[in-house]
């Protein structure tokens, strides 16, 4: 009897505390979508039925309010779907919601806790400040030797399997693995010649979203912070970014003793360090500067190789816009006599391929952001409570009819010069917006257009009975994933 009596009260309390935690949308007037169980609105990701780019773009879809309420497990999130009220998190009143909701323990990961993406408050506004000139177009100009070495590198790897079925999300991470390693670390990885190549190896392991240590560390960073202090998780993993510190350590030390420079990332920081002034706010030491490395490996490397795979399996699956990109290419190629920084970005069909596959497959299906203070929508009155969850429903505003019609469909001409001026603000948001808006963003699209230019102008992609239609998305990945790959067939072009 008694235990029956315990088990009715474990189980009251558990209904207690449950209601408790998910009235937080309801008793403040909120349309919110109806969580279930322990999982919240996230239960068809934490089962791994769906990705969560889909489950995003259910919960965009099924309302029509400037937000929606959301509960990832028991953590209230706020998505908000108004472009306007966007503007003002984003932008005008960035103030309010500079930092994102993202785990911080300087004390069991300093790299993480001093890379952008995790910084906070303060210490990102000092670290913004002065790591922003290394991305400038100028940098990224003295950069282009680099990148067209690898880019050559990519032309030859596939003229030698010309006629062949490849699965193009390893070829280029193959190639955007050797960029990132000869401009953040000022090595050759070489991974287009040598299929055993070490840095590719420590680099697949770095951010390796099929190992479930590594799944749940990132899940943890973004939703459970409490389980990262009590399991003391990293961002990325140790072994791996151990790697890549000594190789940092190693390149500096050495650029050093032989007053090499190569214009790349450890020059440009190192050139910051060298010219810090004491008033400074942010200033560099080793571990900061390999941190900011580190970032630009992790961060650029699957974002970057998973854009011009998605390019070339839309441009393999519409040759029309396939043969209109190649006639460009050859065109500016002969202008130009080369694939020059500027005669990448005098190509406005290729700007349009590359926006509009960063639409359909955005970098990140969400932005996330957390209140300061209290702030009040003055549009709806709706105040929020300090440090509540936003949540950007990037994979929900890039597919809204409203705002880009017929969005299945692959369409570059969504932002031709005509018409990208339609767009409304703050619905196309591959890169964020704002003060925190993507650093990497002019090389992530120099690195992507360099390697279309390359591949495009001398091979044809073709859809082959391997290239999946349509695509499966591999619920296990952060990132927009085919369970199977990408497989084209890749033919040599007559010029």
């Amino acid at each position: 009897m008694m235990f029956v009596v315990y088990m009715g009260c474990i189980l009251l309390l558990l209904y207690y505390l449950y209601q408790k935690t998910y009235s937080y949308w309801s008793s403040r007037g909120v349309p919110f979508d109806k969580p279930f169980l322990i999982f919240g609105s996230f239960f068809d990701v934490a089962t791994r039925k769906k990705h969560i780019f889909h489950v995003i773009r259910d919960i965009y879809d099924k309302f029509d309010t400037p937000y929606v309420g959301i509960y990832i497990l028991n953590q209230p999130t706020l998505m908000v779907r108004s472009p306007e009220l966007l503007k003002k998190i984003l932008v005008k009143d960035f103030d309010k919601f500079v930092n994102r909701k993202v785990a911080v323990n300087e004390s069991v990961d300093p790299i993480a806790a001093h890379t952008l993406f995790t910084a906070k408050d303060q210490m990102w506004r000092g670290l913004r400040a002065k790591i922003s000139p290394v991305f400038t177009s100028g940098k990224m100009k003295l950069m282009v030797p680099l990148m067209k070495q690898c880019a050559e590198d990519l032309n030859a790897y596939l003229d030698q399997r010309a006629g062949e079925t490849l699965e193009f999300r390893n070829v280029t991470k193959k190639y955007t693995v050797d960029i990132i390693s000869s401009c953040a670390f000022g090595v050759s990885s070489y991974c287009l010649k040598d299929d055993n190549s070490e840095i590719m190896q420590v680099a697949t392991k770095l951010l390796d979203l099929k190992s479930f240590v590594r799944s749940f560390s990132i899940f943890c960073f973004f939703f459970m912070p409490k389980l990262v202090d009590i399991f003391r998780l990293t961002l990325l993993d140790k072994v791996a970014s151990d790697h890549f510190i000594k190789m940092f350590k190693s390149t500096i030390a050495e650029r050093q003793n032989k007053n090499i420079v190569r214009n790349d990332l450890i020059d440009q920081l190192n050139n910051l360090k060298d010219n810090e002034k004491f008033t400074d706010e942010y200033k560099f030491d080793d571990i900061k500067m390999a941190a900011q490395a580190l970032e630009f490996f992790a961060a650029g490397n699957d974002t970057t190789s998973l854009t011009i795979s998605f390019a070339l399996y839309e441009l393999a699956l519409n040759p029309t816009i396939q043969d209109r990109l190649r006639q460009e290419l050859k065109e500016t190629f002969a202008k130009h006599g080369d694939f020059t920084y500027d005669a990448i970005y005098e190509m406005k069909y290729l700007d349009m391929v590359v926006n509009e596959t960063l639409r359909m497959y955005p970098l990140t299906t969400f932005l996330n952001r957390s209140t300061t203070t209290k702030y009040t929508f003055e549009e709806t009155g709706f105040t929020l409570d300090e440090d509540v969850s936003i949540l950007v429903p990037v994979a929900g505003l890039h597919f809204d009819a409203e705002y880009f019609p017929d969005p299945e469909k692959y369409d570059p001409e969504r932002f031709s010069e005509e018409n990208k001026n339609k767009i409304q603000p703050y619905t196309y948001l591959p890169f964020g917006d704002g003060p925190r808006n993507c650093i990497g963003q002019r090389f992530g699209l120099l690195v992507t257009k360099m390697a279309l230019a390359y591949t495009v102008k001398d091979f044809a992609f073709e859809r082959t009975a391997a290239t999946a239609v349509p695509l499966g998305l591999d619920p296990a990945s952060l990132f927009l994933e085919n369970k199977t790959g990408l497989h084209m067939k890749v033919v040599k072009v007559k010029q």
